[in-house]
């Protein structure tokens, strides 16, 4: 396995975390090579740090000569990073293995990159390609002509745990959870409780993450000052973010993020029936539909759209409540409709596939 493992801890780092365990609890144990940042900042330092990582893991797989046959599972890059993993493709080719590529970004999905295709040649035509949603699995099988695509939703990973579906009857308190950077859509988040203030709402405001970097802390810790309504909780993870999330009620994602394709915060949030107002970036129109939350078009501003459809539920306890069981029952489709695809990809990769895996006819989509 290539690609970010916790800490820091972030989506797909979970994700790649959750992969491991479940290849543990199918009976293997994965060589790991983790090529995670020592932290989130996105510096031009701090990036250069984590290819000087991939390529130590690169040259440490070269080394070793027990590859042949096996499988290689990888997390692919939004950016640059698709540098050391074209070789880590090509090493894994030579030696025979199988190639999984797990795409978590829509960086090279909404506008055409050489760099993918140059993977995608790479891999060769009996790779593997994962993705999260039947929307993406189109566009990727479009863009870059790959033949083997499978959708699993990020929702089948969060299969270890088991949240309390509290059905929320009125709405009192609205948060965000995420890693605190603009990207993230953090200021639209503190344009937006300003918003609710101004409208004399009688909401909390609770906001939890770790800040990307210094320079984001200061100027949020600036306009947190004058916005007494909003408190800063800290980053919060195991136990205590299970207590953030019993205590809100609306989940607000207004991310801008470019790579951005499905954030778990949006299944965490769901699964708990906790509707989400996001923008609409990657996934997130195929996951939060307008029964259990709102899609703002990216091309949009926030504030406007989400302060409507809060105030609507404000001032409609049954409306919200309609939305907190759809929210719920949303994320239980999800999970229905993927587990099967995960288990089939997983027996494939584990070299336990009795069930046989086919491709359908229509290029970008595949079942088991």
């Amino acid at each position: 396995m290539v690609g970010p493992f916790p800490p820091p801890l972030h989506g797909l780092s979970k994700v790649n975390e959750a992969v491991a365990q479940a290849l543990h609890s199918a009976g293997v144990e994965p060589e790991i090579e983790d090529t995670a940042a020592s932290t989130l900042d996105r510096s031009l330092p701090a990036r250069l740090g984590r290819l000087a990582l991939a390529f130590g893991g690169l040259a440490r797989m070269a080394r070793r000569r027990n590859l042949h046959g096996g499988t290689l599972y990888m997390s692919v890059s939004g950016g640059w990073g698709k540098v050391c993993e074209v070789g880590f493709v090509l090493l894994a080719r030579l030696r025979g293995m199988r190639v999984f590529l797990h795409h978590h970004s829509f960086a090279y999905l909404s506008r055409y990159s050489r760099l993918a295709r140059v993977l995608a040649l790479a891999a060769g035509e009996r790779a593997v390609h994962v993705v999260q949603s039947p929307g993406m699995a189109g566009l990727i099988g479009s863009m870059y002509g790959v033949e083997r695509v499978v959708p699993v939703s990020n929702a089948v990973f969060l299969m270890g745990e088991e949240p309390e579906v509290r059905v929320r009857r009125c709405l009192r308190t609205i948060g965000f959870i995420s890693n605190i950077a603009e990207e993230k859509g953090i200021f639209e988040f503190l344009d937006l409780a300003e918003a609710v203030r101004e409208a004399d709402l009688p909401l909390r405001v609770p906001l939890a993450g770790p800040f990307q970097d210094a320079r984001t802390e200061r100027l949020v810790r600036e306009r947190l000052s004058g916005l007494p309504e909003v408190e800063y909780v800290g980053p919060r993870y195991g136990r205590e973010k299970e207590e953030f999330f019993a205590s809100i009620d609306a989940l607000i994602f207004p991310t801008r993020y470019i790579n951005e394709a499905e954030p778990l915060v949006c299944h965490e949030a769901m699964s708990r029936g906790i509707p989400v107002i996001a923008c609409g970036r990657g996934c997130i129109p195929e996951i939060v539909g307008d029964e259990c939350g709102l899609v703002v078009d990216p091309a949009e501003s926030f504030v406007p759209g989400a302060m409507a459809r809060i105030e609507e539920w404000v001032g409609d306890p049954v409306a919200f409540e309609a939305a907190s069981r759809a929210a719920a029952r949303r994320f239980r489709e999800i999970y229905a409709d993927n587990q099967r695809r995960w288990e089939a990809l997983l027996a494939e990769m584990t070299g336990n596939d009795t069930a046989g895996l086919s491709v359908p006819e229509e290029k970008g989509a595949w079942t088991g």
